[in-house]
């Protein structure tokens, strides 16, 4: 038997199939491009944009422009596995976001397929989300991929009034799944949108929201204009 490593993205038996079944699986190309022209419509030329747990970098290495990019992964087997696959040069970090200092900021910061979903508790989500805020420069933007399966967090409120004079908080949803090529499962923390939003809106003058064209329950949140520290 072939002893699984807690980690998936650390395994090449994983990272040999991700595009395969991330990228270039014919569910999920139409939603792939909708992130890819929605980052070149927030990037003019010269920008710096910066994708945080970028995996393959196919959004950096794919995307049309002039703008220079920079992907910042723990993983150095995702990020070399198609490292020549581009006619753009990509700017690699091989660090964990949540210790990230590059000394620089940002007028874009992505990150798509719910990476910041893969920490160990919730706070180190939302710190991974403080990070992103961190190195976004003043004026500058971000967009994140949501999940929000069965339209959950629509139906259920982050906090309800309880009868005896408390409050219910559903701050995040816990949840799993297995690769079906190479059975490693993946355990992911979403938090609710409303949570979400509570992070990023006091730094940003603009929020709103796409649906993604294929993927039920997947929304993109995008963040404009920042404005503070």
């Amino acid at each position: 038997m072939v002893k699984l490593s807690k980690k998936p993205y650390e395994s090449k038996d994983v990272v040999e199939v991700y595009e395969e079944r991330y990228i270039h699986h014919p569910l999920q190309a139409d939603d792939i491009n909708f992130e890819i022209k929605t980052t070149e419509s927030l990037l003019n030329p010269e920008d710096k944009w910066c994708d945080v747990a970028c995996g393959t970098s196919y959004h950096l290495r794919k995307a049309k422009g002039s703008f220079e990019r920079y992907g910042v992964d723990r993983s150095h087997l995702m990020i070399n596995e198609h490292i020549e696959d581009t006619e753009y040069k990509v700017n690699y970090f091989i660090e964990d976001l949540l210790y990230f200092n590059p000394g620089t900021s940002f007028n874009l910061v992505t990150n798509f397929w719910f990476g910041y979903s893969h920490q160990e508790t919730l706070n180190d989500v939302l710190k991974f989300f403080e990070k992103m805020i961190e190195i976004t420069n003043k004026g500058g933007s971000i967009i994140l991929s949501v999940h929000n399966n069965w339209k959950i967090f629509d139906s259920i409120p982050r906090l309800t009034d309880e009868p005896m004079g408390g409050v219910f908080r559903f701050d995040s949803l816990n949840w799993s799944y297995k690769e079906p090529s190479t059975g490693h499962k993946y355990n992911c923390i979403s938090p609710h949108k409303d949570l979400i939003v509570e992070t990023f809106k006091p730094y940003f003058k603009k929020l709103y929201w796409k649906d993604y064209p294929n993927f039920a329950g997947k929304e993109l949140l995008i963040l404009e204009e920042k404005e503070c520290n």
